[in-house]
């Protein structure tokens, strides 16, 4: 039986800032998590994304209403927060 087992690293910020690109790539290619560390104390964790954008725009979403306010016309299916003036608009631009 296999169990997927992930393996968190600790860095220091200095170590994390020198090797970024490094890091980065470890992250992307081979799925590490690192924890940033400053003075002892753990100040951001980097892990691989996995989500779609619209996913992350319907979280978006969710988040802005909970701040506050409302968005009317926030239909996904006729893009990204599209009002109606701003569709009309774009349908007189034409295809460039």
């Amino acid at each position: 039986m296999y169990t997927d087992v992930h393996m968190i690293t600790s860095v220091s910020i200095t170590e994390f800032r020198r090797d970024l690109f490094r890091y980065a790539d470890l992250v992307a290619s081979g799925g590490y998590e690192f924890e940033v560390e400053k003075k002892g104390r753990k100040v951001f964790k980097v892990v691989k994304t996995s989500d779609s954008s619209k996913e992350r725009a319907r979280r978006a979403l969710a988040a802005a209403k909970k701040l506050g306010g409302t968005f009317k016309n926030a239909s996904f299916d006729r893009g990204f927060f599209r009002g109606k003036k701003e569709l009309e608009y774009m349908k007189n631009l034409g295809n460039w």
